[in-house]
C-alpha cells in the first residue's frame, strides 16, 4: 500500500450490518504493517471503583479517545473503549499526535483525579514479529455510528506489553504532556445514572472464547444466538431507555467533564466552565422536554438517538457486552455460560448492578454523538477480574 492508502485503510473496509457478522474473524481485515496501536490503561482503577470513583475511571479511559479523533477525520480511526482504558490504531503520520495526546492523558489522569492511567505506543510490525496481529472491522451500530471490532491477539498482546514494566521502550511518559495543545472538545458526562426499564438490571459481560478452541467463532455465534433466544438481543437488551434518562445538576457529579475540560486553566475559569454547563444541562432539559427544533438540532430526537448510538455490545478477540435483563434471563444465561466453562469452551466474567453510566463523546448535537457505556460501580473492571479467573482455571486444565 502507498502511505495515502494506508492512512484511508479503516475508512474504506466495508461496512458489517449485524453483529454476528462483526464478532465472527473471518470478516476482519489486518491492520497495516506500519500502523500503530496505543493502548491505555488505569492501574490503580479497582481501589478508586472501591472508593465510589467509578465515573472518574470512565472519563479517564474515554479521554484518549475523544483527543485523538479531535485531531483528525474521526472515520479514519479504529478504537475501542474498555472501561478503565482504550485502544486505538493510527497510520504513522499520527505518531506525534498519539504521543502528546497520550502523554497529556496520563498527566491529567494524575494529577486531576488520582488515577494511574498506564500508556503505550506499540508499532504493529512488532506485534506481527511476535506472532500476533490485529485485524479490524467496520459494524454498524446505528444510522450515524459505525463502531470498530477486533481480532488476531493483537490488541490482548499489547495490553500484556504495556503491563510489561520492562518494555520501556513503548510507555509513553507524562513528562511530554501539552494540555494546551490537546482538544477535549465533546467529552461530557452529564446524565445521571440510567435505571433500565422495570424489574430489569444492568449486565456486564466479558466472554472469551478458549484460546485453543480450533473454531473461536463457533463459540461466539453459539453465545449469540443464545443471547438472542434468552434476551431478544438483537431489540430489547439496550441498557438505557430513552425514558430513564435523567440529566444531573449536581456539582460533585459535573466536576468529573470540568476538570478534564478546563486542566490547566485558573479556578476562575473552571467556575465559568461549570456555571456555564448547568445552564446549558437547563437549556437542554427544556429542548428535549419541549421536543425543540432549531435549524441546527432537533431535540426530539436526541434522548432516542443516545440510546442507539452507544457502544453496548463490542469484539475485541472477547465479547464485551452491557445489557438490560431480568433475574431469570440471567440466571438462564450464567446456567448456560457456567456449563460452556465446564466444558472448556469459554471463560467469561460478569457484573449486574441497578443502573448503567454514560459518558459522551458529542460532536453534534443533531444525531452525530456517541456513547460509551459501563454498568456502575465498575461493570468491566468488576467483570474483567472473573474472567481472567477462569481463564487461568482453562489454561491449567
Amino acid at each position: 500500500m502507498s502511505p495515502s492508502q494506508t492512512t484511508d485503510f479503516y475508512k474504506t473496509l466495508p461496512v458489517l450490518e449485524t453483529f454476528f457478522d462483526a464478532s465472527n474473524a473471518v470478516n476482519h481485515h489486518p491492520i497495516p504493517k506500519d500502523w500503530y496501536v496505543a493502548i491505555s490503561d488505569i492501574s490503580n482503577s479497582t481501589q478508586a471503583i472501591e472508593e465510589g470513583r467509578y465515573k472518574a475511571v470512565n472519563i479517564v479511559g474515554v479521554s484518549s479517545i475523544v483527543a485523538i479523533l479531535n485531531t483528525t477525520d474521526r472515520s479514519a480511526i479504529p478504537y475501542i473503549f474498555g472501561g478503565d482504558g482504550a485502544a486505538f490504531c493510527f497510520p504513522p503520520n499520527m505518531l506525534s499526535d498519539a504521543r502528546r495526546v497520550l502523554a497529556t492523558c496520563r498527566k491529567i489522569g494524575r494529577e486531576a483525579y488520582g488515577l494511574d492511567l498506564r500508556a503505550s505506543i506499540i508499532p504493529v510490525s512488532y506485534i506481527q514479529k511476535n506472532g500476533s496481529t490485529i485485524r479490524v472491522a467496520r459494524y454498524r451500530v446505528s444510522n450515524v455510528y459505525v463502531q470498530a471490532v477486533f481480532s488476531g491477539g493483537g490488541l490482548q498482546y499489547a495490553e500484556q506489553l504495556l503491563k510489561d514494566t520492562t518494555k520501556n521502550d513503548f510507555s509513553i511518559s507524562s513528562a511530554s504532556a501539552n494540555a494546551s495543545s490537546i482538544d477535549f472538545s465533546g467529552l461530557e458526562c452529564r446524565w445521571q445514572k440510567v435505571q433500565p426499564s422495570q424489574q430489569k438490571k444492568v449486565i456486564t459481560l466479558l466472554i472469551q472464547a478458549n484460546e485453543s478452541h480450533p473454531h473461536p467463532e463457533k463459540i461466539y455465534n453459539e453465545v449469540l444466538h443464545k443471547m438472542r433466544a434468552i434476551f431478544d438481543f438483537d431489540e430489547q437488551t439496550y441498557p438505557i431507555s430513552a425514558s430513564s434518562l435523567n440529566m444531573t445538576m449536581s456539582v460533585s457529579e459535573l466536576m468529573g467533564e470540568t476538570r478534564i475540560r478546563t486542566f490547566g486553566k485558573s479556578w476562575f475559569q473552571r467556575i465559568f466552565y461549570l456555571l456555564r454547563a448547568e445552564l446549558q444541562i437547563v437549556i437542554g432539559k427544556l429542548l428535549m422536554k419541549f421536543n425543540y427544533k432549531t435549524s441546527a438540532t432537533d431535540w426530539s430526537l436526541y434522548k432516542k438517538d443516545l440510546t442507539l448510538n452507544t457502544d453496548h455490545r463490542k469484539f475485541d478477540d472477547m465479547l464485551r457486552l452491557v445489557i438490560s435483563g431480568t433475574d431469570k434471563q440471567l440466571e438462564r444465561m450464567q446456567f448456560f455460560l457456567e456449563k460452556q466453562f465446564k466444558d472448556s469452551n469459554l471463560a467469561y466474567g460478569i457484573h449486574v448492578s441497578d443502573a448503567a453510566i454514560v459518558t459522551c463523546m458529542v460532536n453534534r448535537y443533531h444525531r452525530d454523538h456517541i456513547h460509551f457505556v459501563d454498568g456502575s460501580d465498575g461493570g468491566y473492571v468488576a467483570a474483567s477480574k472473573e474472567l481472567k479467573t477462569r481463564l487461568g482455571s482453562l489454561r491449567k486444565g
